[in-house]
């Protein structure tokens, strides 16, 4: 036997086991991507899963930001869930377990498929395997997720439109009324529902007045519209803003364009094309889109589906296009 050979053998082994760190490190690098701009790029454009991101988010600015609060500048006031008086109790699962031992909370509080006709059932599974099969692997590769002092662990995606709701409550007019009525959707989301807080990330009331949401803050994934509620900002309109039922006012519609326009600037969104690269309703792909501001009737299983916002979603795109396409 030649005496070199255990040398070569051992040098054969070393050499396999390096090869295959370096492999796996690089499976690990596309799965988890470190958070910088030059890691998305690279992500996006040499990983194996063929990842087609819409051109007007922007991965840097969300690396850099996921999770800050945003409570507006000089320009526009947002009342923050200390003003409006959030209890971060709300979130502790012990507190939601006692409330719904001592107060009924119905499955169909916080399960929706508990209450879906057979019809409606097929249409979840199938928005369920389409998103399996078409965003899925996209959501995991970009997911982040942030613990906040109320012991929730949010969840975080780059954000690709915004889900314009009603509350189909109170319609308040003072400042007192609305922050009770808040409090009351923030417990039955919260607690009632069990999703541990208040879904929409913000809300207007009739006078205009803007209110925080979710503590989860910037690019978290809200509770609100089903297997949408990934890469989406949720803004509610407080009432009912159905035909018959209240009515839209001039202060919302400045306060809800000027939001938008804030939210604009702060996720650095890129405007320049009105065409934006989105899911569609079904989820069964992207499609190239003007609508980047939906109400939540248009991507509804429901059948038929929710009146949510209640006015036309057309309506309110054609009063707050004009006012983001020429800033």
């Amino acid at each position: 036997m030649n005496k070199h050979y255990p040398s070569v053998i051992f040098f054969l082994s070393l050499l396999t086991i390096i090869t295959l760190f370096i492999f796996l490190w690089g499976k690990v690098s596309i799965i988890n991507p470190a958070p910088s701009l030059e890691t998305a790029n690279i992500a996006a454009t040499q990983n194996p899963l063929n990842i087609e991101i819409p051109p007007h988010i922007n991965l840097e600015d969300f690396y850099k930001t996921y999770g800050e609060r945003l409570l507006g500048n000089d320009k526009i006031k947002i009342i923050s869930r200390e003003e409006w008086g959030a209890n971060n109790s709300y979130s502790n699962p012990d507190f939601i377990t006692s409330y719904c031992q001592k107060h009924y909370c119905s499955s169909q509080e916080y399960d929706p498929e508990d209450s879906f006709t057979p019809a409606e059932y097929l249409k979840a599974r199938e928005l369920m395997i389409n998103y399996k099969n078409y965003f899925q692997q996209y959501d995991d590769l970009f997911l982040q997720t942030k613990r906040k002092n109320n012991g929730v662990n949010y969840h975080y995606l780059p954000v690709e439109e915004i889900v314009i709701h009603h509350t189909a409550g109170k319609y308040t007019k003072t400042l007192e009324e609305s922050k009770k009525e808040i409090q009351r959707i923030y417990l039955l989301h919260a607690v009632r529902r069990r999703w541990r807080d208040i879904g929409y990330h913000y809300l207007i009331d009739s006078q205009g007045r803007i209110f925080e949401g979710t503590l989860g803050g910037k690019y978290s994934i809200g509770a609100h519209t089903y297997y949408h509620n990934r890469g989406t900002v949720a803004i509610a309109l407080m009432g009912d803003f159905r035909p018959g039922h209240d009515k839209l006012t001039p202060k919302m519609t400045e306060s809800l364009i000027k939001l938008i326009q804030y939210l604009v600037q702060e996720y650095k969104w890129n405007l320049n094309n009105h065409l934006f690269y989105l899911r569609k309703p079904d989820l069964s792909g992207r499609e190239w889109s003007t609508k980047i501001i939906k109400g939540h009737k248009e991507l509804d299983l429901r059948n038929p589906p929710t009146e949510c916002p209640g006015i036309n979603p057309e309506k309110l795109r054609k009063l707050i296009f004009p006012q983001i396409f020429t800033q």
